[in-house]
């Protein structure tokens, strides 16, 4: 083997081995932008979740109700041992049903959305 074979050969690895690097780095620097997209998008989700409307009042200082209702009051730890089994069933009942109904009015919206076909028994024709 002529020694110009030699110096082709590692210039060929050399080359290869860049390759491989320069593509690991632009791997690493698409999956860091997505990390930091993603980690901005929490943020903003944070932020919005922990405003004052989650204390319970509006930005002007009225009580805020959200979708689901107002909230329930907060009793003491422990405060549902010693109420009333009935008015604690119907709570649960309530609160049950008002969380089965959100679930299919999120699953209509979103096959509306999606230009599904919607199912009878979600729309109450069944």
């Amino acid at each position: 083997m002529p020694w110009w074979s030699w110096i082709l050969i590692w210039v060929a690895l050399g080359a290869c081995a860049l390759a491989v690097l320069l593509l690991g780095a632009l791997y690493l620097f698409r999956k860091g932008a997505a990390l930091v997209r993603g980690a901005g998008e929490a943020l903003e989700q944070v932020t919005v979740r922990t405003g004052p409307e989650m204390a319970g009042v509006a930005a002007d200082g009225a009580p805020s109700v959200h979708d689901d209702g107002p909230a329930a009051p907060a009793g003491r730890p422990g405060g549902a041992v010693f109420a009333d089994p009935a008015r604690m069933r119907r709570e649960y009942e309530d609160g049950r049903e008002r969380r089965r109904l959100a679930r299919r009015d999120r699953r209509v919206a979103r096959r509306r959305e999606r230009g599904q076909m919607q199912s009878l028994r979600d729309l109450g024709l069944n």
